[in-house]
C-alpha cells in the first residue's frame, strides 16, 4: 500500500487565508479569464476548465514539465517538483494524470490520499516569493509623477494588500559589473562591483 510519507507537514486546521500557491493558481486562473473570456459568461463549466487549463499551463508549461514527471506515483519525486515548479501536489498529479503519466486509477488514489491527509497539504514551499519588478515599476512611476498611492488608487487594488506586496519587494539587490579593459587581466577588486552608483 502506498502511503503519504510522515513528516512532509502536520495536519492543522485551515487558515483564514488560502495556501500561497492556492491563491497564485487563482491568479493565474484569473488571468486565464481575462485573456480568453471577456464576453463569457461567468459561472459555465467550460469556461472554468478553460481558466484552470490555462492556469496549469501558465504555472507548469508542458514543454518543460512534462519530462520531469513521474511515470509511476512517487510521493519523493512529487515533493522535488512541488519545491521546484512552487505548486500543489494536486495540481501535479492532475497534471502528470492529464498527459498520460499517471493513468486513471493512479489519479484517483492519489488524489485519495491527497484529501485524507487534508489541509495544509504535506511538503512546505518554504518562503513566499517576492516581486523582482515591483520596485523598479513604482520608482518609474514616481519618477514620471504618479505617487505609489495615485498608482494604487488607478489600480483599483485595495491599499492594504497593494501595500503588502509592496512589502515584500526587496529592495536595491546587489548586482555586479565588469569593468575590463582591453588586454588586461582583471583582478577580483577591479572586476567586482557591488551596488554601483
Amino acid at each position: 500500500m502506498h502511503r503519504i510519507p510522515a513528516g512532509h507537514g502536520q495536519r492543522t486546521r485551515q487558515s483564514a487565508r488560502p495556501p500561497r500557491r492556492r491563491s497564485e493558481r487563482d491568479a493565474a486562473a484569473k488571468a486565464g479569464h481575462l485573456v480568453m473570456h471577456l464576453d463569457a459568461e461567468p459561472g459555465s463549466r467550460i469556461v472554468e476548465n478553460q481558466a484552470h487549463d490555462f492556469a496549469a499551463e501558465f504555472l507548469m508549461p508542458s514543454a518543460e514539465i512534462l519530462a520531469e514527471l513521474p511515470q509511476r506515483l512517487d510521493w519523493e519525486e512529487l515533493y522535488a517538483l512541488k519545491r521546484r515548479w512552487g505548486t500543489s501536489l494536486k495540481a501535479l498529479v492532475y497534471r502528470a494524470h492529464a498527459f498520460g503519466a499517471f493513468r486513471e486509477t493512479t489519479h484517483k488514489r492519489a488524489m485519495m490520499m491527497l484529501s485524507q491527509h487534508g489541509d495544509p497539504e504535506p511538503c512546505d514551499l518554504g518562503p513566499r516569493e517576492a516581486p523582482l519588478l515591483l520596485e523598479k515599476a513604482v520608482r518609474l512611476c514616481e519618477e514620471t509623477g504618479v505617487s505609489f498611492d495615485e498608482l494604487v488608487s488607478r489600480s483599483g487594488l485595495p491599499f492594504e494588500l497593494a501595500n503588502e506586496v509592496y512589502a515584500t519587494a526587496p529592495m536595491t539587490r546587489p548586482r555586479l559589473a565588469v569593468d575590463v579593459s582591453e588586454g588586461e587581466k582583471p583582478t577580483v577588486p577591479e572586476v567586482l562591483t557591488l551596488f554601483p552608483s
